[in-house]
């Protein structure tokens, strides 16, 4: 990463742990042994290497699926060195019985692991600036700590890499479409097909991609009756009015939130990286003493979730492969229903920074912004056992620059983030109900059955 990346994120982790300096004697919840923590310790790595995330993701771009991963190879690799040496929970992969008790090894443990991992999971990303950063932090461990920490982070990342490899991840299998009406097609000529076998990808928690695939839409079982229903009309024709750029009929509210959610373009943490931030600002709101263990456990459960998330949404959308609503707005004399009417001209809302209008280049059903949002909501509703968690959301938006926004619950976040897309243009109401419903589904799945 460049070393501009790098100084943000140090400045920004280094404010973090100072604010929240005496979090190292506190232990969380079931984790007593965290009181031995060394006092020294006052910024927690695993919120440092999740920062320096949220930067990979703004240097890496592209689409979800590959930054899930690489979270999820972060978070587990982080977990799993705290837990070995905590030893107090069940391992994602790993539990060295050595480093049980090792206290002074713990940052450099994590710092390594995380190291390892990132530098796997972003080819072309150079992260070596961050861990000198890192290890230049305040740390507790002595020389032996730190050679030990720097042993077992190793070989957790190693186990996880392992673990990762031949995944499916690197499956590069041509996408062959159709121009049949209904199906999905580029809206922007010559682009490539997002993602287009991340939905075989080995899970991390789920037993396949297809476990929690939504039903057919609005529950037609054939593309030609699915297009001539008046309930798909009313979809299309929803869009057309709320999602158009130049629309009339959406507010300014609306715009806004389309915007603070958006988070697609290049350069920034993407709409996954949203859901990270928005983790660690209720974490550090909720439980604000919390230590690196029991904040490795929760990042490592939305990580897998999100990941999981991601492959079953991309599973959904190549499966059903239905058109976005700029195709079937710009095609709509194609369709097999005279409710709704062409319009070649139409552009959704969904923009760069230079006015260049764009959908993205995948199948609409199931939304991924929908997906992640119900994973995220769902998860973290588990993990806190209650929905009514209030908050104030940040965005990377480059053009909602500054802008902020408040939920009074977990559920209500989520449910913004999914409507967003429709006033974006770029999905359909059903898109997002079914998404959020699998987000939720996968959640749940994921926290009785990982790390437990």
């Amino acid at each position: 990463m460049s070393r501009s990346i790098a100084r943000r994120t140090a400045v920004k982790t280094l404010a973090v742990g100072l604010a929240v300096g005496a979090l190292a004697t506190v232990a969380p919840a079931g984790a007593a042994a965290e009181e031995s923590r060394p006092p020294q310790q006052r910024v927690d790595r695993v919120y440092y290497w999740n920062d320096v995330l949220l930067d990979a993701y703004r240097e890496f771009g592209g689409t979800p699926g590959p930054l899930t991963r690489g979270g999820a190879m972060l978070n587990t690799a982080m977990y799993d060195v705290a837990n070995s040496i905590y030893g107090t929970g069940k391992p994602y992969l790993t539990k060295a019985p050595e480093a049980y008790k090792a206290y002074g090894s713990l940052n450099s443990g994590l710092d390594y692991a995380a190291h390892r991992t990132l530098t796997n999971a972003f080819p072309g990303v150079n992260f070596d600036d961050e861990l000198a950063t890192a290890l230049a932090l305040p740390d507790g461990g002595n020389t032996t700590d730190r050679s030990f920490g720097k042993f077992l982070g190793t070989k957790v990342a190693n186990a996880i890499i392992a673990a990762r490899t031949n995944d499916g991840s690197a499956d590069t299998t041509p996408y062959v479409g159709t121009d049949a009406p209904g199906y999905w097609r580029p809206t922007t000529p010559g682009a490539s097909a997002g993602g287009a076998n991340w939905g075989k990808v080995k899970p991390w928690s789920l037993q396949s991609g297809s476990q929690f695939r939504p039903g057919v839409p609005l529950g037609f079982s054939s593309m030609q009756d699915l297009l001539a229903s008046d309930e798909y009309a009313a979809q299309v024709n929803e869009i057309k009015a709320i999602g158009g750029a130049t629309s009339t009929t959406r507010t300014a509210d609306q715009t806004q939130i389309a915007r603070f959610w958006a988070n697609d373009v290049d350069g920034t943490y993407k709409p996954v990286g949203q859901q990270y931030e928005h983790t660690m600002i209720i974490q550090k709101k909720l439980r604000p003493t919390a230590g690196s263990y029991e904040n490795s456990k929760l990042m490592a459960l939305m990580s897998i979730t999100l990941a999981d998330a991601a492959i079953a949404v991309w599973e959904s959308k190549y499966h059903t492969n239905l058109w976005r609503p700029e195709t079937a707005i710009k095609l709509g004399d194609t369709d097999y229903t005279d409710k709704t009417v062409a319009d070649p001209d139409w552009k959704p809302l969904s923009s760069t920074p230079a006015g260049v209008h764009f959908s993205p280049s995948f199948p609409t059903y199931a939304s991924g912004h929908s997906g992640i949002a119900g994973a995220w909501a769902g998860l973290l509703q588990n993990y806190y056992g209650r929905d009514d968690i209030s908050f104030t959301g940040t965005t990377d938006d480059p053009q909602a620059v500054g802008v902020t926004r408040s939920f009074a619950s977990l559920s209500a976040a989520a449910q913004e983030k999914a409507d967003s897309r429709m006033y974006a243009g770029v999905h359909f109401r059903m898109d997002n109900d079914v998404a959020l419903t699998q987000g939720y589904q996968v959640a749940d799945y994921v926290f009785a059955n990982t790390l437990r």
